[in-house]
């Protein structure tokens, strides 16, 4: 599915980060109103994304030009075969460009500045955002502070509520994944990489982890259904990779799975796989109630606290389905095989400690 706007494909390729000059950087920063010169730059490559290549800008203009950042952060697509493939099955750069390019502004929730976006007709893609350092990334091995956790629910409010009750309008048709269960991840997705997955990985698995994986293979039609809730903007990969922290603010970042969906999967996700099953259990329902506080504070009063730990409970599948799916889709690396395996151990209790097998035989 072609959805990139047509004003943002270029007709040359995107350069790899190592072959961006000064005219393409000055080019893309004029698109933006911004009218440079510059004098030097250099490049070094930055993150561990494994659907795109990170690297950050140094620049130096020349006299006259405008007051413009001396560091940008350049996202662009990967190098590797299997990730551009998935990338283009599901147009996530397309989505991430159009996310910043129209929604951005007005979705409530702290982004980064977008200074020039760009896409060619092979699916390569650029984007030259604000470079938030020192703010620091957070990580999903150890997790999130209470504060933090806190933050990021009620960003993720903002974020739904800026959009709620929009996803069947014609505006946002590029956003549509169809009205299933969970974005981009179909039954043929998740049968296709469980097995693969449990291969892999046998030795490293615990019986529940398969009990769970088998019986939401089994079940995944009744997952895949449609909850009855209005639908509105949902990030999709909502963990702590995908935040920067500062004493101000908490920056979201990594929208190329933005899509239309049920709000309850980017709460369930967060914070079934940022926590430890014991630190989860013991903050969760104060999280919960900070998610809805928030979303009412924005103006929605039609979701009961009923219907969302309904929603809630039957999400605590999301992060498995992205565990396996996303581990068997995107290039391997030892710190994604790490990653993975423990967001599939705190997804999995996730499930449990909410009964939601249970779900899955009705």
């Amino acid at each position: 599915m072609a959805i990139a706007p047509a004003e943002l494909v270029a007709v040359r390729p995107v350069p790899r980060p190592e072959q961006a000059d000064a005219a393409w950087v000055e080019a893309l920063l004029a698109d933006a109103g911004y009218r440079v010169a510059i004098a030097s730059l250099s490049v070094e490559r930055i993150g561990t994304g494994q659907l795109g290549d990170t690297a950050r800008f140094r620049l130096t203009y020349a006299p006259g030009s405008d007051p413009a950042p001396a560091t940008l952060i350049g996202k662009f697509s990967s190098t590797d075969p299997t990730s551009r493939e998935v990338a283009a099955a599901w147009s996530l750069y397309a989505r991430e460009v159009r996310f910043y390019h129209e929604l951005a502004a007005r979705a409530r929730i702290a982004v980064p500045a977008c200074y020039g976006a760009q896409m060619d007709e092979a699916e390569g893609f650029a984007l030259l955002l604000e470079d938030l350092a020192p703010a620091a990334p957070g990580d999903q091995f150890k997790g999130l502070s209470d504060r933090n956790a806190e933050r990021a629910v009620r960003e993720a409010a903002r974020l739904h509520a800026a959009f709620w009750e929009q996803g069947e309008g014609d505006e946002l048709a590029w956003l549509d994944t169809q009205a299933r269960g969970q974005p981009f991840y179909t039954a043929e997705v998740f049968r296709g990489a469980w097995p693969g997955f449990r291969d892999r990985y046998d030795a490293m698995l615990s019986d529940d982890q398969r009990r769970v994986c088998d019986a939401l293979a089994e079940g995944y039609d009744i997952y895949d259904r449609a909850p009855p809730r209005p639908r509105c903007v949902t990030h999709n990969d909502f963990r702590p990779d995908n935040m920067l922290f500062d004493d101000a603010r908490l920056v979201v970042v990594d929208w190329q799975s933005v899509a239309l969906g049920c709000g309850a999967v980017d709460v369930a996700y967060l914070i079934g796989g940022g926590y430890s099953p014991e630190a989860r259990r013991a903050i969760e329902p104060a999280l919960m109630t900070a998610y809805l506080d928030e979303l009412r504070a924005q103006g929605v009063s039609d979701y009961s606290r009923e219907d969302f730990e309904a929603d809630y409970r039957r999400y605590s599948f999301a992060g498995i389905n992205v565990a396996v799916g996303a581990a068997m889709l995107v290039q391997r690396t030892e710190r994604g095989d790490q990653m993975f395996l423990t967001m599939l151990d705190r997804h999995v209790s996730h499930v449990l400690d909410h009964d939601a097998l249970s779900l899955l035989r009705e």
